[in-house]
């Protein structure tokens, strides 16, 4: 039987990772067999751990690509019934999608979270491509840190630079439409 594949996106500070934790902890309060994963890129708070802003973490493999956690892992349904992949916008859309289709074809389910949106309001293409093969989706929303309504976007204090820029609450703020601007 074909595994599940739920997304769960939102805006910066959204409670996005606080949602993944939620559904890992009930996966290890069930006895399945997990493993957790992120992109190196992603090293805010650590390598070892997917964090989220409020210091609530879970133990992770920090992989660089698709190719180091195959050399690293054997993935099929005897040795791990869920996957958890955290901040999937920094992951390689092509080589994801296609992993995410083979843990799916082996009856492993996937939960992933992640940006929909950059700072600028562009989608981010592996969050999108995973979004449209979800047999579930969660989009989570933030409060507005102008007047504290729905914030549906990620606010990028500093204007400039690349569009991935790593970072908290020193660079990125959540904001309702009313008080965003693409920067």
């Amino acid at each position: 039987m074909r595994g599940t594949l739920e997304t769960i996106v939102g805006a910066m500070f959204a409670g996005k990772t606080s949602e993944l934790l939620k559904r890992i902890l009930w996966a290890e309060h069930q006895g399945k067999k997990i493993l957790v994963i992120k992109p190196k890129i992603d090293n805010r708070y650590s390598e070892e751990l997917i964090s989220t802003h409020n210091n609530l973490s879970h133990e992770c493999f920090s992989m660089i690509n698709w190719q180091e956690v195959k050399l690293k892992f054997i993935i099929n349904k005897s040795n791990y019934e869920v996957i958890f992949l955290d901040e999937v916008q920094f992951m390689d859309s092509k080589e994801t999608i296609e992993t995410v289709e083979k843990f799916l074809n082996k009856g492993i389910d996937v939960v992933c979270s992640g940006l929909d949106q950059d700072s600028r309001g562009k989608p981010w293409e592996t969050s999108s491509l995973l979004l449209g093969l979800a047999d579930k989706i969660t989009k989570i929303y933030g409060f507005c840190n102008v007047c504290g309504l729905e914030a549906t976007k990620t606010y990028r204090k500093i204007e400039g630079g690349s569009r991935t820029q790593v970072g908290a609450a020193n660079i990125y703020e959540p904001r309702c439409l009313q008080h965003w601007e693409p920067r």
